[in-house]
């Protein structure tokens, strides 16, 4: 990465030489504010300068600069100083070769990727919160994605500010990103404001959800406290449909080792009739795990597979209880009990890799999609397939 070392030289009343900056090529016009391209030393950088060169514009653009002086992250563009320039006062800083969010999601990339590109998105904005810096302008237009390894760069902070009533007297933000109470201009605005804007920006990336619901809440009191906050719930959600199952799988091998042991105690009794049960045990298995997983497959959202696995486990161990309740004494009925430990488990695995290979999740399926999926799990009615048109 360039050094401000690199840019400043020793030269003029101010030790800068600002001649040396060349070819400046304008990128694009903001509400508030140019970018520019221009090159030195062989090298390019970005600059930020004034829309219209006002004594307003020109304060907001030296707070933007004295913001991100000690700002230092890797998902966090790098500023290296701010001075006169022929297009005049800019900021300089660097340039990043990449893409606006809205425009990589229009790439579709794939689930993983953009869980680990929101990722990088909370740890940013994490960082600057801890700093008792407020973004104040959270947006995909704010948001870069490098073109060699996919990396997330948080750009602009014209209205950014750790003084809160600084940031009032200077808002200018983009009202579909923006919180009730930052469109308000209330009179205290903190990391609440920026969780907002995150919930719209994840809302657009990965569905609406659980999470979302909560950033984007009207009433600030309600949302995540913190980016902390926003974080772990963000893990649990990532995790949370393998837990229950892994959990499942933890109990049912917990209780194969435990018939087991019973089983080892006693070894006697009827050869035969305990074959007959485990014969129609596992025939009535893979009837009732066929149509399960086969369920699983063609439900299209992970609410319902999830369901589908417990209610398959349900109906398989009331089958063994039942089968297992008619043998003579306990021994035969641990032999009973773990052989279905053994069959169920086999099938077990092959629902859960069902799940893995489903080709919707929320960043596939639309709103109106979730919407009526939705509302089927909370009136506790039958699954069926969105309706197409």
């Amino acid at each position: 990465m360039v050094e401000e070392s690199e840019i400043r030289e020793q030269g003029g009343s101010n030790g800068i030489i600002t001649e040396e900056f060349h070819d400046f090529n304008e990128l694009r016009i903001t509400a508030l504010s140019r970018l520019w391209i221009a090159h030195k030393n062989g090298k390019r950088f970005l600059i930020k300068t004034t829309k219209d060169n006002s004594e307003a514009q020109q304060r907001m653009l030296r707070r933007e600069y004295e913001l991100s002086l000690e700002c230092d992250h890797h998902n966090i563009v790098h500023i290296y100083t701010i001075e006169q320039l022929p297009i005049g006062m800019g900021i300089v800083m660097e340039y990043i070769e990449g893409r606006t969010l809205t425009e990589f999601i229009a790439e579709n990339p794939s689930k993983k990727e953009r869980q680990r590109i929101f990722a990088e998105l909370i740890a940013a904005v994490g960082y600057l919160h801890k700093r008792g810096i407020i973004h104040n302008d959270l947006k995909p237009d704010n948001i870069l994605i490098t073109r060699a390894d996919n990396t997330l760069k948080l750009i602009d902070f014209g209205l950014a500010d750790s003084d809160a009533e600084y940031a009032l007297r200077s808002l200018g933000c983009t009202p579909r990103y923006a919180s009730p109470e930052l469109q308000a201009h209330a009179d205290r605005i903190d990391a609440r404001s920026d969780i907002y804007s995150i919930g719209i920006i994840m809302m657009e990336m990965l569905g609406v959800s659980s999470i979302t619901k909560r950033c984007t809440n009207a009433i600030p009191a309600k949302r995540y406290a913190n980016i902390e906050e926003l974080q772990r719930a963000w893990h649990r959600h990532n995790r949370g449909w393998r837990v229950a199952l892994n959990l499942l799988v933890a109990i049912i091998i917990i209780s194969a080792v435990a018939v087991q042991t019973l089983w080892v105690v006693r070894t006697h009794r009827k050869e035969r009739h305990r074959k007959e049960l485990i014969q129609r045990m596992q025939s009535g298995i893979n009837e009732i795990c066929n149509t399960s997983i086969e369920h699983i497959k063609a439900s299209h959202y992970i609410e319902f597979a999830t369901q589908e696995v417990l209610i398959m486990w349900e109906r398989c161990d009331s089958l063994s209880k039942a089968i297992t309740a008619e043998t003579l004494d306990e021994a035969e009925q641990a032999i009973v009990a773990t052989k279905y430990g053994e069959i169920y488990q086999q099938r077990y695995l092959e629902a859960v890799a069902a799940m893995d290979t489903m080709s919707s999740y929320y960043i596939e399926s639309d709103l109106e999609q979730i919407v009526y999926y939705d509302s089927l799990r909370n009136n506790n009615l039958q699954y069926t397939p969105y309706p197409e048109e």
